[in-house]
């Protein structure tokens, strides 16, 4: 018995070991990925047909038996190649009976036409009378009208027998043939029905994709915009056309509304035929070379209770890191009230006003001024939110503004630097006031006046017609690529031509100290976003390494995974391992598998 006692022990000893050599071993590797330079391109997908751009249907004008018809469908013509051949014998018996009326007419004008000169002659001498002489013209009138009536009648016999030939009236394909040889067809002129179709027709060296775009993606298509299209016929081999038009009838399918979009495609290979189904991605919006950060190292700033703990950071040191960094509280709506950041200058974010205390706390602190500033979160026009702190700008006019947007499409590089000290500033490695004076040797580099510069932003900000988004979010200098983004970091990019809305963000930068890796938030703006990655506006630099969550996650959920079943073969008697706890929370907080915080406590 004592033996059996002894081993149990040993059994017990042995299995607590090894959960914890285990659990000292089993730590989180967080990749990283750098911050670099993208084209990020953002696509509307959709499925579509093809099909011509104009059909031709080809009639007889004659009525007939089909005798000869010497193309098949898919036959390629030129103009004036037979297509149809019909019976010709009506018609040309047609035409030689119409021709020897004209013979005889002509006969009778002649003979007509001689009685009248000899009638008027003797009427001159006095032998016949008046009566005789009127009767001679009226019969050569009447000869005359005779023949003008044949010749009529013969050039429309000319033409049934002409017309009993159909040629091709333009260049094309064949696509439909709806009649065969010896069949017996009605004229397309002469006929109630219209007549029959003998077949259709079309340029295929030209067609267009009808594709249907979900309502979701539709205002951001436009005509003149590129889209490729990938038929199964020919996977590797994508082909490429332009937005012709959007059609306003909706079309529902299966409860969900969709838009045709048609887009014109060159097929001079005649490669495309009608009826092909291709998958259609049509490019809404492109970023050439701009900062971009991967969309799996990015969070909400809702999430910092979840994803903080992945990284061993401390929630509420985070949220407040982003407080200082004018992001909010992480568990607040970010950006529904930075229009209270009162005295920014050039557009650059303060200290976020998450409440109304806080706006009250900053109208202390910044005098009357500050106020005014404060007063942008309940909704302040975008103009207006450009004079806060006191920040008298001058009055500018639209040909000065276009001369800042045309100086500044010139030197693209503004936007960067502006975006750098932006960045320095609210990581606190520089003042605003050094801030402001970099700027304005920026600003002069370039020949614009900083004043003027900053005035036309607010300007454009105000004409966007954001009241309180502009002043809201309190957006970028005018160099700076952004503009005011309400309650959401909504908005568009300033004088970048930009179509996406700005949103905010949350990355974790690392950076090694003393052979230990530190995470640092970051609140981000981004920008236009595909499926991989996001333009950053602001908030990181190019080479930074960011934290990628999403892996993070995953390993944290299979480490709570495998607690579980340590916990599960664990000896009665020996507390069960709670190291999981953490992480197994964390992974169900950021997503990796709900309810996996429950999981992690055991």
């Amino acid at each position: 018995m004592k033996r059996k006692m002894m081993l149990a022990v040993a059994v017990a000893a042995g299995m607590t070991a090894f959960a914890c050599s285990r659990n000292k071993n089993d730590t989180l590797t967080i990749p990283l990925q750098p911050v670099t330079r993208q084209t990020i391109v953002v696509s509307a997908e959709a499925t579509g047909v093809v099909e011509p751009i104009n059909v031709i249907e080809v009639k007889a004008k004659s009525s007939g038996q089909i005798v000869a018809m010497p193309v098949e469908t898919g036959s390629f013509v030129k103009p004036n190649d037979l297509l149809v051949q019909l019976d010709t014998r009506d018609t040309r018996n047609a035409y030689a009976q119409a021709k020897a009326d004209i013979d005889a007419a002509n006969v009778n004008l002649a003979v007509s036409k001689q009685a009248k000169e000899r009638a008027d002659q003797l009427f001159k001498d006095r032998i016949i009378t008046a009566v005789e002489h009127e009767q001679a013209q009226v019969e050569y009138a009447n000869a005359y009208a005779t023949v003008l009536r044949n010749r009529a009648a013969l050039d429309i016999r000319l033409q049934n027998l002409q017309e009993a030939t159909v040629r091709a009236p333009v260049a094309g394909t064949v696509i439909e043939k709806d009649v065969a040889l010896g069949q017996v067809i009605a004229s397309g002129t002469g006929s109630f029905g219209g007549g029959t179709t003998i077949l259709k027709m079309a340029d295929l060296t030209k067609v267009r994709v009808r594709a249907l775009v979900n309502e979701t993606d539709i205002g951001k298509v436009k005509p003149g915009q590129t889209g490729t299209v990938t038929v199964d016929a020919f996977p590797d081999r994508p082909f490429v056309g332009t937005v012709e038009k959007i059609e306003p009838q909706a079309t529902i399918q299966q409860s969900v509304t969709m838009f045709p979009v048609l887009i014109s495609i060159d097929n001079t290979s005649r490669l495309l035929m009608p009826g092909m189904n291709g998958e259609v991605s049509i490019e809404v919006e492109r970023r050439d070379n701009v900062l971009a950060v991967p969309n799996d190292a990015v969070r909400s700033p809702n999430e910092v209770a979840s994803v903080a703990p992945l990284l061993g950071l401390d929630p509420d040191s985070v949220r407040a890191m982003l407080r200082n960094q004018g992001g909010g509280g992480g568990g607040n709506r970010v950006g529904s009230t930075q229009g209270g950041q009162g005295g920014a200058i050039d557009g650059t974010p303060g200290a976020a006003s998450t409440n109304a205390e806080l706006a009250t706390t900053n109208q202390k602190s910044r005098g009357t001024q500050g106020a005014q500033g404060a007063q942008g979160a309940t909704g302040g026009s975008g103009a207006t939110g450009g004079q806060r702190g006191g920040f008298n700008l001058p009055q500018v006019t639209d040909a000065q503004c276009a001369a800042v947007t045309a100086t500044l499409a010139k030197h693209p590089d503004v936007q960067t630097k502006i975006a750098d000290l932006r960045t320095r500033m609210m990581s606190g490695e520089i003042d605003r006031q050094a801030m402001q004076g970099e700027m304005q040797k920026i600003y002069t580099a370039v020949g614009l006046d900083a004043g003027v510069a900053r005035a036309c932003n607010f300007r454009q900000r105000g004409a966007q017609g954001a009241s309180g988004s502009a002043g809201a979010s309190g957006g970028s200098g005018f160099g700076g690529g952004q503009s005011g983004g309400g309650q959401n970091g909504g908005g568009q990019n300033a004088f970048a031509g930009g179509q996406s809305a700005a949103r905010r963000g949350l990355v974790f930068v690392a950076s090694d100290t003393t052979n230990k890796r530190k995470y640092t938030p970051k609140m981000v703006r981004l920008g236009a976003s595909n499926f991989d990655y996001s333009e950053v506006i602001s908030g990181v630099k190019e080479g930074d390494l960011v934290a990628i969550l999403n892996v993070a996650a995953l390993q944290a959920k299979q480490q709570q995974d495998l607690n579980n079943i340590r916990g599960r073969v664990a000896v009665p008697g020996i507390q069960r391992p709670t190291t999981g706890g953490a992480a197994g929370g964390a992974a169900g907080g950021a997503g990796a598998r709900p309810g996996g915080a429950a999981g992690g406590q055991r």
